[in-house]
């Protein structure tokens, strides 16, 4: 009788046990659960959401200021494909991401070696370059229609300080998207100087000291130590700047307002207007689409050719 009771017991504890245990393996899953369910929710309200219905309004004709509209279906994009001035604000865009990216990553990949070495003040004229990347988009262009003013404008005077003739920076199509890439440069150079500073320091000092007793000169030493070291680092800073310079706006619109004649309006101010002035909501978010599109694509190039280069090397 003994011995059944022992039986008993242990295959009672043995149950136990398990059970326990099985509870333990769900106390992770429990928790991860708490822990995702309200990111997952505000994710579903803040993006997904209005992401589909995004999508939706592309294939309808919305006129919110009028209250019609209906499903058109593909109807926004194949205008789009014929719109003149969509062909002119695209190009725009074009132009600026052209211009800027490789200035803008040039610019803050050569800050980003000089202050990697041992320069007096360095962190004075690190948060120099890094401190107007915090003002807003109004501040700047404030500042820079005082600084582009053709008239009496701070860099007209310098240049002809030097014998250079003055510029009309704003009034001139020719010369009114160098103004804002000029802009742009000073107001966002901080980022790519920070990420690629920091990518600097990760390379181990070692490194550089094997490639002197090697014989190899400052440039070799930049080709086959430093660009190596900080080739993925870069790559991503190249792809931050190429998205956030297609969706170029705030400095546009606030600088040049798209102007003179036109010659810097880019795409997202015509969705501003197409959508905000002339109430077209569907045509909008298909421009919006469009755009980001093109994004994607640009995004997928840049990444492949960024690991098959890498590849190569």
């Amino acid at each position: 009788m003994s011995a059944v009771t022992t039986g008993i017991g242990a295959t009672i504890r043995g149950g136990t046990g398990a059970g326990t245990s099985r509870n333990r393996r769900r106390r992770p899953w429990r928790a991860a659960v708490m822990f995702l369910t309200p990111f997952a929710v505000l994710y579903l309200l803040l993006w997904a959401v209005p992401v589909v219905h995004g999508l939706y309004l592309s294939a309808t004709d919305v006129n919110v200021a009028e209250g019609t509209g209906g499903f058109v279906g593909l109807n926004n994009y194949v205008t789009l494909l014929g719109d003149s001035d969509f062909h002119a604000a695209f190009g725009h865009t074009l132009l600026f991401v052209v211009l800027n990216v490789p200035v803008l990553v040039a610019a803050g990949l050569v800050l980003a070696l000089l202050l990697n070495r041992d320069l007096g003040g360095r962190n004075a004229i690190r948060a120099a370059f890094v401190s107007p990347y915090l003002l807003p988009g109004a501040a700047v262009a404030l500042i820079w229609n005082l600084v582009l003013n053709p008239v009496n404008g701070s860099l007209n005077t310098v240049l002809q300080a030097i014998g250079l003739p003055a510029q009309q920076w704003l009034s001139q199509p020719g010369e009114a998207m160098g103004g804002v890439v000029l802009l742009t440069l000073w107001w966002r150079v901080g980022f790519p100087l920070l990420i690629l500073l920091a990518a600097l320091q990760d390379i181990p000092k070692q490194l550089y000291e094997a490639a002197r007793i090697d014989g190899a000169n400052p440039w070799q030493q930049f080709r086959f130590v430093t660009l190596p070291g900080i080739a993925p680092v870069l790559g991503l800073v190249i792809l931050l700047r190429l998205i956030d310079s297609f969706k170029v706006f705030e400095q546009v619109y606030l600088l040049t307002e798209g102007g003179p004649s036109g010659s810097t309006r880019v795409v997202l101010q015509m969705l501003y207007e197409t959508g905000f002035r002339d109430f077209r909501t569907g045509y909008a978010a298909a421009i919006g689409w469009t755009l980001a599109l093109v994004i994607l694509v640009v995004a997928i190039v840049q990444q492949i050719l960024t690991r098959r280069n890498s590849g190569n090397g």
